[in-house]
């Protein structure tokens, strides 16, 4: 019982901090290409700060679930690609997507809903890798040697480029609860959530969504809601069929996209990324490279728009 109290106050208070930090890789990327790199290196740097507590854990028994995906480098980077440009016809990563359905965009559930039809149409279609990986239980000390000097370099960029230390702060506490929380539960990311859901449609009697996951996610919506309530920043966006069936294409997309790759960008940045592997490193640099094209041909479609107007 003490465990999952931990765990659910752990995720509310990930949900809050994500709301006031305002937690998406696509808004991170477009402030990026406006020479505003604040966000996006705050939220890169989110699992490399969570990694420094490793050590701290270790002593308990405990290792943070990092991993490598064991699949071909075409799988992570197509999936990368398609991740990123669909989540950016969505207008929103899968953190990004709660916190805006958290702030009223209730149209953002059609994401959640097209990214479980994604993942099972991808496995009808006999394309969905197994749930392999390799396993990164400890950590090398020039790992952790170059995590730190990273994390330094990325602390004085940040403090330097715009002064915003509100950013590093967030961006440390949100490392070091999403590593506290995954001593607690493992599999608590949201699209790692949105994974097991979707197995329900072709393994109903072994499935590892559990009522504890499913009060943990519930709770993270909480904090986000919370946060939105508290600051008075909830914003009902009345409901068009045309933009939800646009988050429906969009999240069948990020679905395909992320069992391509073995997990969304929250997945990749929390557990991938921080094992400073060059294999880690692909798919998050891929999302981030199909971010930028969306945004790129999202910006040229305006232009013309505005020619022709």
């Amino acid at each position: 019982m003490l465990s999952l109290l931990i765990s659910l106050l752990l995720a509310f208070l990930i949900g809050w901090v994500s709301q006031r930090m305002g937690m998406c890789l696509v808004n991170a990327t477009g402030l990026l290409l406006r020479r505003r790199p604040t966000l996006f290196v705050s939220l890169i740097s989110c699992g490399l700060f969570g990694l420094l507590l490793a050590p701290f854990y270790r002593l308990f028994g405990v290792s943070q679930p990092l991993f490598v995906p064991d699949v071909g480098y075409g799988s992570l980077v197509g999936g990368g690609l398609l991740f990123g440009i669909a989540s950016v016809l969505n207008d929103g990563c899968s953190v990004g997507t709660l916190t805006k359905l958290a702030s009223g965009n209730l149209s953002k559930a059609f994401t959640i809903v097209g990214w479980v039809v994604g993942i099972v149409l991808w496995y009808h279609l006999n394309m969905l890798t197994e749930h392999k990986t390799l396993q990164m239980p400890t950590i090398s000390s020039h790992q952790y040697w170059l995590t730190i000097v990273i994390v330094l370099m990325a602390l004085l960029f940040l403090i330097r480029v715009h002064g915003d230390k509100h950013l590093v702060l967030s961006s440390m506490l949100l490392g070091a609860l999403t590593s506290a929380l995954y001593t607690f539960e493992p599999l608590w990311t949201p699209s790692v959530f949105f994974y097991n859901l979707s197995q329900m449609f072709w393994a109903s009697g072994d499935s590892s969504l559990t009522s504890q996951r499913v009060a943990v996610f519930v709770m993270l919506l909480v904090g986000m809601l919370s946060y939105t309530l508290h600051r008075r920043t909830f914003n009902y966006q009345r409901f068009e069929w045309r933009v939800a069936g646009k988050h429906l294409l969009a999240g069948v997309l990020m679905g395909i996209g992320a069992s391509m790759m073995l997990g969304g960008n929250d997945s990749q940045i929390l557990l991938v990324f921080p094992t400073m592997t060059w294999v880690g490193a692909v798919p998050l640099g891929a999302i981030v490279l199909g971010m930028l094209v969306g945004i790129g041909v999202k910006q040229v479609r305006g232009r013309i728009r505005e020619t022709r107007s």
